[in-house]
């Protein structure tokens, strides 16, 4: 093989070694929001969800669109943190995002809203869960707004410019342990489809909570790891009680969402039950 070959079966290989899919999101609910196409030719947007175990499609949109529900499929209800939803299973032929084609794919029709305890909420066509995400190393860059997926090593690997935080995984739920204003732990869900950062009403009394102009309880510092923090961090205290029925065993004080993810870049590692914060 001529040197010019050889160079080019080389660049070949880096290329396939460090594909990746590169997605712009769009931030305006809190949420990390991208366009999806289903069936090769019906668009959505769906979130980017961590604390969904599967891939969900609202109703509403699901019907819309003609999708085909599985004929004599028994409904299984669906438990959120402040609502639930009968789910229907769906057949898809195809889901594509960026440069990723998965066919074949099973999801589930809800009624997304109910989901918020806000029937008038205004909500993603869909939710792409850990069934899908647990494929890729799925990188959120919340100050470019862009998400990222590779199945293969992710580039940054190489390098050592991020820091390695482990999590505990309860069924398809990333939890971490967070510090709270230098003094209290908790463990935390750590969840790319919450636009805020939620505490259960035990965390919240153990802490020192504030309230900025707007009404909104301010927790005045969180911190994942060692080197991972946020300040002045808008949270909401919540009753977690309904969604403690579908995750019993699961030990969690409340849920890190937008609200402090915000300033970060963060993959999740589903192999090796990491995360990487990007310095």
């Amino acid at each position: 093989m001529s040197w010019k070959r050889t160079i080019i079966a080389i660049l070949v290989l880096v290329t396939a070694v460090f594909a990746r899919t590169s997605i712009p999101f769009d931030p305006a609910r809190g949420l990390v929001e991208i366009e999806v196409e289903l069936d090769g030719h019906i668009r959505g947007v769906f979130g980017i969800d961590t604390g969904a175990d599967q891939l969900y499609i609202d109703r509403a949109f699901a019907v819309k669109n003609g999708l085909s529900f599985a004929p004599e499929t028994p409904t299984a209800e669906v438990v959120g943190v402040d609502g639930s939803s009968r789910g229907s299973a769906i057949s898809l032929r195809s889901l594509t995002f960026g440069r990723e084609l998965l066919v074949n794919q099973r999801a589930v029709a809800i009624d997304i809203a109910g989901l918020t305890g806000d029937k008038d909420a205004t909500v993603p066509d869909g939710l792409i869960g850990y069934e899908v995400l647990k494929q890729f190393f799925v990188t959120v860059d919340y100050p470019a707004k862009t998400l990222e997926l590779t199945q293969d090593l992710p580039r940054f690997i190489y390098g050592n410019r991020y820091h390695t935080v482990p999590f505990t995984q309860y069924r398809h739920l990333v939890i971490v342990m967070a510090q709270f204003d230098g003094q209290v732990e908790a463990p935390m869900i750590l969840d790319y489809c919450a636009s805020y950062t939620s505490l259960s009403k035990r965390l919240a009394e153990r802490l020192t909570l504030t309230k900025d102009e707007r009404g909104f309880n301010i927790a005045g510092e969180i911190r994942v790891g060692e080197k991972v923090v946020s300040r002045d961090v808008p949270v909401v205290v919540t009753d977690f009680s309904l969604y403690r029925r579908s995750t019993p065993q699961a030990e969690y004080e409340g849920i890190l969402g937008a609200s402090f993810l915000r300033e970060h870049k963060i993959t999740v590692d589903y192999r090796t039950q990491q995360i990487y914060i990007h310095k």
